[in-house]
This record gives C-alpha cells, structure tokens and sequence, in this order.
C-alpha cells in the first residue's frame, strides 16, 4: 500500500466517524454525506475495499464515533459542542492534499 491508499482510507475513517457521530447527535450534514461518498468510490476505484486497512477502519470509526458523540454530550447537553467538533472535523478534511482526477 503506498501513501496516496493510506492517505485516502485515513481521510475516510475521519469522514466517517464525524458522519457517525453526528448521526447519533441528531444532526444531519449533507456535505459531510457528499464528501463522504466520494471518498468511499475512490476507495471502490481503486479496490482498497477489499484490504485488512478498510476492515480496520470500519471498526475503529464506529468505536471513535460512539466515544465522540458521547464527549460531546457530557460537554455540552443542549448539543452546542457538536458544532467545535464539526467545524474540527472539516479542518482537518481542509487540511488534507487537493483530490487528483482519475
């Protein structure tokens, strides 16, 4: 697996617990669901689905949302710390190098 695989089924285990984690607070991110998606057929594309890496991500994204979502409403129980750890979430997605055409 060379770093461009890596970098792109990191990218989706954060895309995915930040979708997860907000699903369980009630809240419903419909960009987070399009870059989501994009990220998961470039996956498909590349046939990274089908790798111990992918398996492992599933796992630990629903580990990590269950945990955030949780933090989120200890911290904060009329859901307004769902909004920092959205706008994180987006940060580091932000952060990220630009996508390159297939």
């Amino acid at each position: 697996m060379n770093m461009d695989d890596s970098r792109i089924i990191a990218r989706f285990q954060s895309l995915t617990t930040g979708f997860m984690a907000a699903k369980r607070l009630g809240q419903w991110r419909p960009d987070l669901a399009d870059e989501l998606y994009r990220t998961w057929v470039e996956l498909e594309q590349r046939g990274l689905k089908k790798t111990p890496e992918y398996r492992n991500v599933m796992l630990r994204a629903d580990r990590q949302a269950w945990w955030l979502a949780g933090l989120t409403r200890l911290s904060s129980p009329d859901s307004c710390g769902a909004l920092s750890l959205f706008k994180e979430i987006e940060c580091n997605a932000a952060l990220r190098p630009p996508q390159q055409a297939a």
